[in-house]
């Protein structure tokens, strides 16, 4: 095609110049040089074309039967299933979860995600502070945690990388259960390389080793976040329950924005896009949550594509004062 149009603007240009030869092209040279002008024109408006990016979104159908099989599969898994049959409230005191790592885990396990983004025309990024995890040179997401306990008050959303006790007795009467957040990202379709390292700890060694409660990673991913209920935060807790025991800097998923210190933006996958978002209330579903949409109680934008906002304790005024999650905090949001 675009040889056939060069032909035809060569045909223009000669026989414009019969006729008109007092202001056309002179010489072969100029006519070489019109040539080459319409080459670098028309390649610059193909490379243009080129660098839209299209995301397209995959059939309800496709995505109902993959939250399904997903709901399916969480009830199956040993830990829930026994606690559903016993209604009882599941206890383990050597339970961790993943706060965000920042300078050094400390005397705690470190744990790495790999999360294998869009690889055509990437788009994952960061903004502001986000600790240690970051978007490597393919546009992939490496989120970087430490395994702390379980049993602490965190004031915002923690990474389940197993089943955990979601009762918090020391709550309001009315409001002691966690909420659980459940995002599944549509990975890269063509050479996916989702990951989780652990070097030091083989129980959380491994995708499967992390895939035993709400959080789920295989060629895709289905990233947990639990959250202390906002209406039952207590005002006051004991200094020594709250973040880690051992005292490090960290981070959790920001329930407020105006409390937001950095964001993580996955740029999922870009054809038939399956992306989709789960509420649950302990171990009880509560809703779906809508795509295209903005959660700010749990720092989570929905849709092709996904946004995280953070926060870490390095900046404690802020931290208090604007999160709803502090028990401290002197700003209603």
């Amino acid at each position: 095609m675009k040889k056939h149009l060069l032909f035809t603007l060569l045909g223009v240009l000669t026989c414009y110049s019969c006729s008109n030869s007092y202001d056309l092209l002179e010489n072969d040279m100029e006519l070489a040089k019109a040539a080459a002008d319409y080459e670098v024109s028309t390649r610059s408006m193909e490379e243009n074309a080129d660098t839209v990016k299209i995301e397209t979104v995959a059939d309800e159908e496709t995505i109902q039967k993959l939250m399904d099989d997903y709901v399916t599969e969480l009830m199956n898994r040993t830990s829930i299933a026994k606690e559903k049959v016993m209604r009882t409230v599941y206890s383990a005191s050597n339970d961790v979860v993943g706060v965000f790592k920042i300078g050094s885990c400390g005397v705690y396990t470190e744990l790495e995600v790999n999360i294998d983004a869009e690889d055509t025309k990437q788009n994952s990024k960061s903004e502001g502070v986000i600790g240690d995890s970051y978007i490597d040179s393919n546009g992939n997401v490496r989120l970087k945690f430490c395994l702390t306990e379980a049993s602490q008050y965190y004031p915002g959303g923690v990474f389940l990388v197993n089943h955990i006790n979601y009762y918090r007795p020391g709550f309001s009467f009315n409001h002691p259960w966690m909420k659980i957040v459940a995002r599944y990202h549509d990975c890269d379709d063509k050479h996916t390389d989702n990951r989780v390292v652990c070097t030091t700890d083989p129980k959380f060694n491994g995708k499967g080793a992390i895939s035993k409660g709400y959080t789920k990673i295989d060629d895709n991913a289905v990233l947990a976040w639990a959250f202390p209920d906002a209406l039952g935060v207590p005002s006051t807790i004991a200094s020594g329950n709250f973040g880690p025991k051992s005292r490090i800097n960290y981070g959790v998923i920001c329930g407020s924005p105006l409390a937001t210190m950095g964001k993580i933006h996955f740029d999922d996958e870009d054809s038939s896009n399956k992306n989709w978002a789960k509420l649950y209330t302990g171990n009880t579903f509560t809703k779906d949550l809508l795509s295209d949409h903005f959660y700010g109680e749990y720092g989570l934008n929905t849709g092709k594509n996904t946004w995280y906002s953070l926060t870490f304790n390095t900046d404690l005024s802020y931290f208090k004062n604007k999160n709803r999650y502090h028990p401290g905090r002197v700003m209603a949001n």
